[in-house]
């Protein structure tokens, strides 16, 4: 359907074109305010995703909230000048240090922007509203693409006004899951039959874990440091302190 091979190597011209089709098919009754992007290794619990939606645009999207509520969950970050003009979603779990890859299959050689990554949302699941679907798609000719399709998606959305980032750290997203918790979205590098276990156990008890696990600690996305400096784990800041 996409005019572009499958492979790692295109998958940043995967999620251009993916875009552009998303954004030329609203026009033909594709309605859609949302969307997820995700692996194909990722557990996405659609129900409470959807919940925890609406409660964002209700509380976040129109800026009628208690900033000091759900701290420990949500790091919200408001990219907005002048009028409002409608405020863009980009919700997953974000990292703002990543070094540049230098080997590997994700190795950059055209990358001259900074010596790190600029703010992007982990490829394991993130969702984007909208507005910056089309914004992407009609300017996809203009856009330099890099080898990590989020890194690019992050990129290109870095100048862009009226933007809501919103880390969660329900969004277990990065290379290797932080292990089972109940109140995560979504989880990346699970396999199939793990897939299965979290929607029977969902569809019998409502809860995904059989036992809630911890195999690594998660972090909150500060957005009043340099990007260098936020992505601390509570370990971290009490070595620092």
């Amino acid at each position: 359907m996409l005019p572009v091979v499958d492979s790692y190597k295109n998958l940043t011209d995967k999620i251009k074109y993916s875009f552009q089709w998303l954004d030329t098919q609203y026009d033909y009754g594709l309605g859609f305010k949302y969307v997820l992007k995700c692996d194909d290794d990722s557990f996405v619990n659609l129900d409470k995703v959807v919940v925890e939606l609406m409660k964002i645009e209700s509380k976040y999207m129109k800026r009628m909230y208690d900033k000091n509520t759900e701290e420990y969950i949500l790091s919200i970050n408001y990219q907005q000048e002048g009028r409002n003009e409608g405020l863009n979603l980009y919700w997953g779990y974000f990292n703002g240090n990543a070094r540049i890859k230098s080997r590997g299959k994700w190795k950059e050689t055209n990358w001259i922007v900074s010596d790190r990554y600029v703010p992007y949302a982990l490829g394991g699941g993130y969702i984007l509203s909208k507005g910056l679907i089309s914004y992407i798609s009609r300017n996809m000719k203009e856009l330099k693409s890099f080898n990590s399709e989020d890194v690019s998606v992050g990129l290109w959305l870095s100048p862009v006004n009226n933007i809501v980032r919103i880390h969660d750290i329900r969004f277990d997203t990065e290379w290797t899951s932080r292990g089972c918790k109940n109140y995560h979205l979504v989880t990346h590098n699970v396999t199939p039959e793990e897939m299965k276990n979290f929607f029977e156990n969902l569809v019998k008890t409502g809860k995904m874990c059989t036992r809630e696990t911890t195999k690594r600690v998660h972090y909150m996305y500060d957005w009043n440091v340099p990007p260098s400096q936020c992505c601390k784990t509570i370990n971290e800041m009490k070595i620092l302190l």
